[in-house]
């Protein structure tokens, strides 16, 4: 028999009948049966209907569940994540629903009532009131935190080294809906920073790992993947909204070992919610906001799957669309509100499972963005107000394509075959006019085409008590063009600009042994051959100019995890990555150079601490030290045009704390800080710079907070509120003039409230409540950096009016 679950195929009737049959000729083959139910797999079932993460479970246990019993689509199960036996995980998911496992056989059971002997209940007249109690969660052990950005299940306890894990079921509700997206993540951990050019042009920075505001054609500190591949390799991150992501996983870097060039800062893995081929399924998501003297904004979503072939053929198709009202105005040009995004995309995925074990998942990622003009604002032309001659739209068109295998033995051995591919196109423009000549309008366009071909082969095995080992091969080829033109709008002229090329093989490895029953070392490795053409290139026209580079190097990973007791552990950690180089656009109009690859080692140590309960604290503390060596950067010159560089080698010594605290069933609070230190060192004697001067980008302190509140309303009824703030430190666009202007040191605070029943859910939100202005990590139109005056304010307040409703 397949796996799954199987009360809804027969009609009840019928089901007593089969399941004696089912047990009788389960326990007739029980010599020869394969013991499913006893392996350890890795399970990730979410909080929802009973009989929904049933079927979940079913699945990814490769067990049979039945039930003949009423009622389990109106229970609610916790969810239940780790890598963890079948009888073990249906327990842990059954704690607190009313409802118990009995097994049939060896890889089936069947849900039962729990038989609750009879207590003398004395007659009392039933007041009407309303009740109010707390939402009282499961008070068995929690299961393990399950971290899948490791390319093997690892448990987060046991994990060495730093990471962040936020899911769409938390206090920061990412993918919950299609607002806010990344923002949500930066806000609610100081260790994740962001500048503000705009969606499709942001880059993410990580533990202090940051280069520059401004975006060009070299790779982000900062790798983000969809699932198993990456959404880019050169250039900003694209900004996929993040709606139906079931979670979002942060590992600080570097993660050269396993992710290869480009993951200096660390990693940004989104996960998707995947197919589920037991059970049919929809969402719709919608919202409404209104900013303080600004333009209206709104969002809706939606997520629909289908079992074609139940647990053998589903899909999963996801759509959203997000407007987000402007609030800049424009005094010379006289419009108001002229910085609105509108984002829309989705998402289509197939899932097939052809046999016991195997899974084939295809999907296709599509988003536009749209933005009319850039949100900066100019002091002096008054309030959230500039004045610019030219419009200075963007526009991104970006297509992911992507194809996994996966294959899991009974055995814990684990196959997965990913190949992704990438096709991006975006447009900006800014207004380059000069000063002197304020009418006699100059534009300044940028023409970015971006392809990626990335594949990787790995085959792990998970081990008990952390051991476990990963081996596995990738390869990548990029080719990114960045085409410029300048002069009148109407007669542009090109400007010199360039393509990479970049084919990078790799063979890597990593190990854990269990050494001690508490002690785990790791170590592992990843060979990269790697090759680097670059063309300087005009109306996206090539013609060979520098001679392309080869390069092998290996980077090696050692760490250690120390569990002290069953919920706390110390570890260590030392790591390597780099960047590849390549030519670029240099200083000066038509000048182009060889820009010389950077590299990053990192130690660190910590301790983390998990709840083991319904209630009490879990966190982390850790303490890094970074060396950064030939640090490329996008810059600007005076006169506004940009250019990329080495600017020079930096050493970064950061401490960051978290803390997680039920202080009582239903009241969680939260804190994380993050302190550091950054110094550049042998700077570019041609730059001008300062021994000592910090980092752009990296404020010296920031710190996010939140508290949150459940309880239920009675029946079905909930109710939670939750508020945040998030304070950022003082730093600078630019380490020299005319970047060297202050941004940051501002706090910012949240509200939000969220009421469910069954399967509908209203949210309310108040962003920025006490309308801090402040000025975001973004440098606006770089030609107007000369005059000193350009700043990005935070969105003013903004109030968000939601609901969801699931089927």
């Amino acid at each position: 028999m397949a796996a799954g679950v199987w009360w809804e195929a027969m009609p009840v009737l019928n089901f007593r009948f089969a399941v004696s049959l089912l047990a009788v000729s389960s326990f007739a083959v029980l010599p020869s049966a394969p013991v499913h139910a006893a392996v350890r797999r890795s399970i990730a079932v979410a909080p929802g209907p009973l009989d929904r993460a049933i079927a979940v479970l079913a699945q990814q246990a490769g067990v049979d569940i039945g039930s003949a019993e009423p009622g389990l689509e109106q229970a609610r199960a916790a969810g239940v994540k780790g890598v963890l036996s079948a009888s073990d995980a249906l327990d842990r998911l059954l704690a607190g629903t009313g409802y118990a496992a009995q097994r049939l056989g060896p890889d089936s059971f069947r849900i039962v009532r729990r038989r609750i002997a009879p207590r003398p209940v004395r007659a009392v007249p039933k007041p009407v009131v309303l009740v109010v109690a707390p939402v009282v969660p499961d008070t068995e052990p929690a299961p393990d935190v399950v971290v899948t950005a490791t390319k093997r299940a690892t448990s987060q306890l046991r994990f060495p080294g730093a990471l962040t894990i936020f899911r769409a079921d938390g206090i920061a509700r990412v993918g919950a809906d299609a607002a806010n997206g990344m923002d949500r993540a930066i806000a609610a951990t100081p260790i994740l920073q962001g500048t503000a050019l705009g969606a499709g042009r942001n880059k993410l920075f990580i533990r202090g790992v940051a280069d520059s505001s401004f975006t060009g054609p070299t790779q982000s500190t900062a790798n983000v993947y969809f699932g198993e591949v990456p959404v880019a390799y050169n250039g900003p991150d694209p900004g996929l909204n993040l709606y139906d992501v079931e979670q979002v996983e942060i590992l600080e870097g570097p993660q050269g070992t396993l992710y290869g060039a480009g993951a200096i800062g660390g990693i940004v893995r989104l996960v998707p919610h995947p197919v589920d081929l037991a059970r049919r399924s929809a969402t719709v998501s919608g919202g409404i906001s209104t900013t303080r003297s600004g333009a209206p904004g709104g969002d809706i979503a939606g997520m629909i799957n289908l079992p074609l072939l139940r647990d053998a053929v589903g899909v999963r198709l996801v759509a959203y669309n997000l407007v987000e009202g402007g609030y800049i105005d424009d005094v010379l040009r006289k419009l108001r509100n002229v910085n609105r995004v509108s984002t829309t995309g989705g998402r289509f995925d197939v899932r097939v499972a052809p046999a016991h074990g195997w899974t084939i998942d295809a999907g296709i990622v599509a988003q536009h963005v749209s933005a009319p003009d850039l949100q900066y604002a100019e002091r002096g032309a008054g309030s959230l107000a500039r004045a610019s001659l030219l419009a200075q739209p963007f526009e991104q068109q970006y297509l992911l394509g992507r194809i996994v295998v996966d294959r899991r033995w009974e055995d814990g051995l684990h196959l997965v075959s990913a190949t992704g591919l990438v096709h991006r196109d975006a447009d900006s423009r800014f207004d380059a006019t000069r000063p002197g000549r304020p009418n006699v309008p100059i534009a300044y366009d940028t023409d970015e085409r971006s392809r990626l071909f990335s594949h990787e082969t790995r085959l792990s095995r998970t081990g008990k008590d952390g051991g476990g080992w990963l081996i596995g091969m990738a390869v990548i080829h990029a080719r990114d063009a960045y085409a410029r033109m300048y002069g009148a709008p109407n007669r542009l002229r090109d400007i010199v600009g360039v393509t990479n090329r970049t084919f990078d093989a790799a063979l890597f490895g990593e190990g854990s042994v269990a050494v001690t029953p508490a002690l785990t070392i790791t170590a592992g490795g990843r060979l990269t051959h790697q090759r680097t053409d670059g063309d300087p290139i005009a109306s996206l026209k090539t013609t060979n100019f520098i001679r392309g580079r080869s390069s092998t190097r290996v980077d090696p990973t050692l760490g250690a995890s120390w569990l002290l007791t069953p919920s706390l552990a110390v570890y260590a950690r030392y790591q390597s990555g780099f960047r590849t180089g390549g030519i670029t656009v240099a200083a000066g109009v038509g000048r182009v150079a060889d820009l010389v690859p950077d590299s990053i080692h990192v130690g660190e140590i910590g301790l983390r601490k998990e709840r083991r309960g319904a209630t009490g604290l879990a966190g982390s503390v850790g303490l890094s030290v970074t060396d950064w060596r030939h640090i490329q950067a996008d810059l600007v010159d005076r006169t506004g045009f940009p250019f990329t560089t080495n600017l020079g080698n930096s050493h970064i010594r950061g401490v960051e704390a978290s803390v997680d605290w039920v202080v009582l069933p239903g009241l969680l609070l939260d804190a994380a800080m993050f302190l550091n230190d950054t110094r550049v060192s042998d700077p570019d004697p041609a730059l001008r710079r300062q021994v000592g001067t910090r980092l752009p980008n990296t404020p010296p302190f920031a710190a996010s907070g939140s508290i949150g509140y459940a309880w239920a309303l009675g029946g079905e009824a909930r109710m939670s509120v939750d508020g945040g703030w998030r304070y950022v430190g003082r730093s600078t666009v630019g380490t020299q003039a005319p970047l060297d202007v202050s941004q940051g040191d501002y706090g910012a605070a949240q509200l939000g409230t969220t009421w469910s029943k069954g399967r509908v859910r209203l949210t309310g939100t108040i962003d920025n409540v006490f309308d801090v202005r402040g000025d975001r990590f973004a440098g606006g139109n770089p030609f107007a950096l000369a005059a000193r005056n350009e700043y990005t304010p935070l969105r003013p307040r903004t109030l968000r009016l939601g609901g969801a409703v699931a089927w």
